[in-house]
């Protein structure tokens, strides 16, 4: 009789178990068939449809989820690219093996105010004062440099051109968090970075151009940068990257403007299972505005160009570059040319050269 007793103690607890792990895999399975919508099975279908949902500006969303690691969870933000918000934190409901019922609640940004109510014209919450500062500028900037009879390159390179010429790249020490935003690099004209990236984010959808941000890391450190869509084709573009150190002013550099993947990634490293590829080509700077050049090509080409600004900078492409071949020495016959600097970077088989005369 004893014997019995002590095997229905050890039953019992087994039997509640086994209850308890049937109605938690129940209540994950209804719940995942019910709502497809919110079910995923790796971390990419996760990513697309929490970046949907920041989009919306939801602040939060609950998924059933399975196939997917405790740290691809804990980094959720690696694979989320929205420049409205990101995730904040994550709550577990259930759990059976890697099986999950989950709530993410996010942060939702000020450029999402700014951008609803630019395109939509929806009013910004009063408790968001950065995000009225933030479209005042917006506003004032895309008045003053987007024109309707642009093309979405056009609006593009406005876009770039006004972002590297008008920020620093840096943070202000009084407030360091504002350098990862487009408030930094629109409203303070100081960014890293994200806020290169968060600025031309928004700018280019206020403006009607499809983009997205893209992170990955530049030799080695985290990074952040965009790729646009023109005509059905993707571009890379790195505003950052575009912006000389230390800053020349209104100096703009088309170095890493419209590139491809294989251009890119000579430099840069990203997750390509995120993003779209990237193999346009008609829209890179220098291919679109016809400055790819041999060298025997590019003497006389500078040579025209320096006699009407000898105090210049200008950028070209090369194809066939060659350390000891290229020599600027024909430069100083040009009265008023007193000295001249030059930089090389390889872009996939070709080279971009930037010179500068004083």
């Amino acid at each position: 009789m004893e014997e019995k007793r002590q095997k229905i103690h050890w039953i019992i607890p087994i039997l509640i178990l086994v209850v308890v792990g049937v109605a938690i895999f129940y209540e994950w399975d209804l719940g995942s068939r019910i709502n497809p919508e919110v079910t995923a099975d790796d971390v990419i279908e996760l990513s697309e449809i929490v970046n949907s949902q920041i989009d919306k500006g939801m602040d939060r969303g609950t998924f059933y989820i399975s196939g997917i690691s405790e740290s691809e969870l804990t980094n959720i933000n690696d694979y989320v690219c929205s420049v409205n918000g990101m995730v904040d934190k994550y709550v577990i409901h259930t759990k059976v093996g890697k099986k999950q019922k989950i709530t993410f609640y996010y942060e939702i940004s000020d450029n999402f105010y700014v951008m609803d109510k630019y395109l939509n014209g929806t009013a910004i919450p009063e408790d968001r004062p950065l995000a009225f500062k933030l479209y005042d500028k917006t506003e004032e900037i895309l008045g003053q440099i987007i024109k309707p009879s642009m093309t979405d390159y056009e609006k593009e390179l406005a876009i770039h051109d006004y972002i590297v010429a008008n920020c620093k790249y840096g943070q202000k020490d009084e407030s360091k968090e504002y350098a990862f935003r487009a408030y930094g690099c629109l409203v303070q004209g100081v960014a890293v970075c994200n806020g290169y990236a968060e600025a031309m984010s928004l700018l280019l959808t206020c403006a009607g151009v499809e983009n997205t941000i893209m992170t990955g890391s530049a030799e080695g450190v985290l990074h952040a940068w965009n790729a646009v869509l023109l005509d059905g084709k993707w571009y890379q573009v790195d505003a950052t990257w575009d912006d000389p150190i230390p800053d020349m002013g209104e100096f703009v550099s088309h170095t890493f403007f419209n590139i491809t993947d294989d251009e890119m990634d000579d430099t840069h490293e990203w997750n390509p299972d995120i993003y779209n590829v990237c193999d346009g080509e008609k829209y890179n700077y220098f291919d679109y505005n016809k400055k790819v050049y041999t060298y025997e090509e590019l003497e006389s080409v500078i040579t025209f160009e320096a006699a009407r600004n000898i105090t210049g900078r200008f950028e070209f492409a090369v194809t066939d570059y060659d350390e000891s071949k290229y020599t600027y020495d024909f430069l100083k016959n040009i009265p008023g040319v007193l000295s001249v600097s030059h930089v090389v970077n390889p872009i996939g088989d070709r080279h971009i050269i930037t010179i500068e005369l004083n």
